[in-house]
């Protein structure tokens, strides 16, 4: 444990993030700010009241007023839907402005690394987007909730990757329409929360609240947290080895390429004890993927991403980065070796829903551990790091995790 290191035990805590306002770095405002719709239609009690629940209820109004999509007395769950709607069509559009602005940067390897990071991002912005639609019709508000917060956390990520490529009028602009969408997928956010805590009863609708206003929901049945951690006595899949005999792989990304696409059942990757020097990527459709490891200090995987290398990201940084739902991962390290002078560098960033993270240790010193979004359920780990060294935009339950 590195002496800057502050030693503390979350207790069955459960930290909900609802917009982006809450994320540990600042959101500084752009250039001038965001331009606001002009109403062109008169705005209906019905959506005036929704749109008190939002965290800018002008913008609300404005754009809901206009939309195209919503009956002459619409219901609250119409309301939702709509603001979805407008969101997921927006960020279809900044989708085009990033390609566009991808296309454009050949003169620029910042900025064509900040619009390939925005291209990647806004991508599972998308696929959360449109898990969230899916959901609602079928009275799961709840999921619905944690794929907006984070449909919302990647379009900040797209805008903050772009804050340090903007040297040209294409890059502000895009910035600017981005910040925009921000607006428009915090309301949505913020309505599917008033939703699922008051469903119809519109009146009684009301801006989102966290702990920091004292705030602590329950934590819900079939989620991480009511998982208990990893199961025991899983049989693997496959074996990773460092000599790559006997039948095993010799690399962990090699096992996880080996993983049905979409898969339903588990799919085990037992790591033997060893050092591993590589990065691993778990791509959106490997789901249900399990790292199981010898323990910790034993089975250890490193890598030495960091800012200061040409073209890294924060983002893209990380050792070990997860985006399928369904990970877990017991009895293994991971790390990142960078050192305290290369500033952002990840050991491990989560962007897996429902996932269980059990008797693991991510050792690092600026962002260790990135716990970008989504549920995550974390028991008996270990964090080490000096700067930042947790960080998160999710839903997150922790059970004696130390750092």
């Amino acid at each position: 444990m590195m002496a800057s290191s502050s030693l503390f035990y979350l207790s069955l805590s459960l930290i909900l993030t609802l917009t982006s306002a809450a994320r540990h770095k600042p959101h500084p405002s752009p250039a001038k700010p965001p331009a606001k719709p002009a109403v062109t239609t008169a705005t209906s009690p019905a959506i005036q009241q929704a749109c008190a629940a939002t965290r800018f209820p002008q913008q609300c109004e404005a754009s809901l007023s206009q939309s195209q999509n919503l009956p002459p007395n619409p219901t609250p769950l119409q309301l939702l839907q709509s603001a979805i709607a407008l969101s997921s069509d927006n960020l279809a559009t900044a989708q085009t402005m990033v390609k566009s602005l991808h296309d454009a940067s050949a003169d620029s390897r910042n900025r064509t690394v900040a619009a390939a990071t925005c291209i990647e991002i806004l991508a599972n912005s998308h696929y959360r987007i449109s898990l969230a639609s899916d959901a609602l019709p079928r009275g799961r508000t709840k999921d619905a909730r944690a794929w907006l917060g984070a449909a919302l956390a990647y379009q900040y990520d797209c805008w903050n990757s772009l804050k340090y490529a903007n040297d040209t009028e294409m890059v502000g602009k895009t910035m600017l329409f981005i910040d925009n969408l921000e607006t428009l997928s915090s309301n949505a956010l913020s309505m599917a929360f008033s939703f699922d805590a008051f469903g119809n009863d519109t009146a009684s609708w009301k801006p989102p609240v966290t702990e920091r206003d004292g705030f602590w929901e329950a934590v819900g049945s079939g989620g991480p947290a009511s998982a208990g951690g990893v199961p025991p006595n899983l049989t693997p899949d496959v074996t990773v080895c460092n000599n790559g005999g006997d039948g095993c792989y010799k690399t962990v990304q090699e096992a996880v390429n080996a993983a049905p696409a979409n898969g339903t059942k588990r799919f085990v990757i037992y790591i033997k004890e060893g050092v591993y020097e590589e990065t691993v990527r778990i791509p959106l459709e490997k789901r249900n993927v399990v790292f199981l490891g010898d323990g910790i200090g034993k089975t250890v995987i490193t890598g030495n991403g960091n800012v200061g290398q040409q073209g890294m990201t924060t983002y893209n940084s990380a050792t070990v980065a997860v985006l399928g739902d369904g990970f877990m991962a017991k009895e293994l390290t991971v790390e990142n070796t960078a050192g305290p002078d290369a500033h952002q560098a990840v050991a491990f960033r989560l962007d897996s829903d429902l996932s269980v993270i059990e008797n693991c240790e991510f050792l690092g010193n600026q962002d260790t551990l990135y716990a970008h979004s989504l549920r995550q359920f974390y028991k008996s780990c270990r964090i080490e790091g000096s700067v930042d060294f947790i960080f998160e935009t999710l839903q997150q339950f922790s059970k004696t995790a130390k750092s």
